[in-house]
């Protein structure tokens, strides 16, 4: 995911149209995947990066892999047969980590966090996500540690079976590191899904070294 950068002078985090299409866990075609069994995982943490999450009930934890655009990704299911993926998806959702430039590495969570800067992210978000498709909602969120960024609900505009697609993404940016997680499932499970997203987002940090 190659969203543009946050900039020290209040520039706006546009967000490239050709990078959200290859979000982690984010298909524009199909209708229900059937999830494999997997062994069940509700914690991570990475010693190497700080990205620690909990996954909340009726979701797991799976494997780790490489993406492009990516420093890697961990793929997140459902175990209710309810929450379905959605399309051609390996997964659910995917939790997505990103190392930052130089440039906003050299910034604090303050100026990361700050209210213009959010709403701009917002202002982003919504641009570039309605050149992909109708965007139901996108406001702030919360993710972990106080760290703040933006989720949106969109539905695609291209694939088979788009109109039974709904895909929930979310973003947020700390000084080493971007976040991200992408979800897809069907229209007819979001509603039971999104309060799972939230949490899911919500659980999302970066932890200090043990």
């Amino acid at each position: 995911m190659t969203f543009s950068q946050p900039r020290r002078k209040g520039a706006v985090a546009i967000l490239s149209a050709a990078a959200l299409a290859i979000l982690p866990g984010v298909v524009g075609r199909g209708a229900a995947a059937e999830v494999p069994a997997r062994p069940i995982r509700t914690n991570f943490r990475d010693d190497a990066t700080g990205l620690a999450f909990s996954a909340p009930a009726s979701l797991v934890i799976g494997k780790r892999r490489g993406h492009r655009g990516h420093d890697f990704i961990i793929e997140v299911d459902s175990v209710d047969p309810e929450l379905p993926r959605a399309g051609t998806s390996k997964s659910l959702c995917g939790v997505g980590l990103k190392t930052q430039p130089d440039d906003v590495r050299a910034l604090d969570p303050a100026a990361l966090n700050a209210p213009e800067m959010i709403e701009q992210q917002v202002a982003a978000v919504r641009l570039t996500l309605g050149m992909m498709g109708r965007v139901n909602a996108v406001a702030p969120m919360g993710f972990g540690n106080g760290v703040r960024g933006v989720a949106a609900i969109v539905m695609p505009q291209f694939g088979p079976d788009h109109a039974k697609v709904r895909q929930f993404i979310a973003i947020a940016e700390t000084p080493a590191y971007r976040i991200s997680l992408s979800c897809a499932t069907t229209a007819a499970a979001i509603d039971k899904a999104r309060p799972l997203f939230e949490a899911l987002v919500g659980s999302l940090r970066i932890e200090t070294a043990r």
